[in-house]
């Protein structure tokens, strides 16, 4: 084969990997690639992580863990309306692909207790949550009044490097003489959560910070007469706290502003509400990633011509890149709740009482064109060396396309 044969049938080769390529982007499978200005995302083979009913996934704002509560119980009695089993509270680790068991709560059917947590919260910025566990029995019904709940609340501090929590004993009496659970909440400006609950005698709301390493610091203590005092936000130095108070009259109610110096301690009541450009949100603004997720109805072709019904997930681009093809990836084709990692690592998602992991490779959006580029030219030169060899065997002559 003469030099003009050899390019010739090279080009051919080329020709031929550009055509497979194109099939296969035009092809009814989704892709599973997402490229934005910078990076382009692989979404990855997708992994069981848990089989159970999932009853929340706590993501950890530095990224890569979540913490995810499992429950465990079996279906209600229909005659009592309650039902005894288990929780427990396991930790994703999206780097290593791991999941360890953290805690294990156990009800107790001879006592009508419930052992639960009730909410799992992370410090900002940190690799520890605040867990809420709460026990409730079920006290004998007395005559003509309907069954009591006793509760009993405990607060924890869990550690991803311990593994473990540590439950804070007496911290709720440090806190006030609450009858009701305190709330928890994650303050834009704060360095930890901003815990608020109900002191009985005298009446008033206790507002503390709970710290990463479980110190309880005191803010305000706001004595209210009928209804107390609602937290509205925090300034924007994060220096203040602002506090709305019901004030009640004759036949009128009305709100009286207040707001507490974090530095000096000194209450200040206030002529008017503050404005939009002192107050901050409570909560604590999510980052604003490259990706978003969202879901969207969507219909599966099954065998013998069936189809049914489901909710796919989607990775889309929230800036799109020079390929508005790839601007958004396939998660999957059957999910419910789903997940994204502030790290980008992984998006997790449940399905029929089950939780699963997509990982996702982040590469840099020129190398990841570099990569294509040499694919394709490999690719090019296999099909090419191909098509000389079989020309070579049957006198010069290439294979036929039907």
């Amino acid at each position: 084969m003469n030099r003009r044969q050899l390019l010739l049938t090279l080009g051919l080769g080329a020709l031929a990997a550009t055509a497979t390529l194109a099939r296969r982007q035009s092809d009814t499978r989704p892709p599973r690639i997402i490229t934005t200005k910078e990076s382009t995302y692989l979404i990855g083979k997708i992994e069981p992580v848990l089989t159970g009913k999932i009853d929340d996934v706590a993501l950890a704002p530095a990224g890569r863990y979540a913490l995810i509560q499992q429950d465990l119980r079996p279906e209600r009695d229909p005659v009592t309306r309650r039902s005894f089993g288990e929780e427990k509270l396991w930790l994703y680790d999206s780097l290593r692909r791991t999941t360890k068991l953290i805690y294990r709560s156990q009800d107790d059917p001879q006592t009508q207790t419930l052992r639960m947590v009730m909410r799992i919260l992370w410090f900002p910025g940190t690799t520890r949550a605040l867990v809420m566990s709460t026990a409730m029995r079920y006290m004998p019904p007395l005559p003509g009044k309907q069954t009591e709940l006793e509760t009993r609340t405990e607060l924890g501090i869990f550690d991803v490097e311990r593994g473990t929590i540590r439950w804070l004993d007496g911290l709720l009496k440090e806190l006030a003489s609450a009858r009701e659970v305190p709330s928890a909440r994650e303050v834009q400006g704060l360095s930890g959560l901003l815990l608020e609950a109900t002191q009985e005698k005298p009446k008033a709301r206790v507002f503390s910070l709970l710290s990463p390493d479980g110190a309880l610091k005191s803010l305000a203590q706001l004595p209210y007469e009928k209804e107390p005092p609602r937290f509205r936000g925090v300034s924007i130095e994060g220096k203040r706290l602002f506090f709305s108070i019901p004030i009640f009259e004759k036949n009128a109610v009305r709100t009286e502003w207040e707001s507490f110096e974090l530095v000096t301690g000194t209450r200040t009541k206030l002529t008017a509400p503050p404005s939009k450009t002192e107050l901050t949100l409570p909560i604590q603004e999510p980052p604003r990633l490259p990706l978003g997720l969202y879901s969207a109805a969507a219909q599966v072709n099954g065998a013998a011509g069936r189809t049914a019904n489901t909710t796919a997930l989607w990775l889309e681009a929230t800036v799109p890149g020079p390929e508005k093809k790839y601007a958004r990836g396939l998660v999957t084709a059957e999910g419910d709740a789903a997940y994204l990692l502030p790290d980008l690592s992984s998006v997790l998602y449940t399905h029929d009482d089950a939780l699963y992991a997509a990982p996702i490779a982040t590469l840099d959006r020129l190398a990841f064109e570099k990569l294509m580029r040499q694919l394709a030219m490999n690719n090019a030169k296999q099909t090419g060396l191909a098509l000389m060899m079989y020309a070579q065997d049957y006198d010069s002559n290439f294979p036929s396309d039907p």
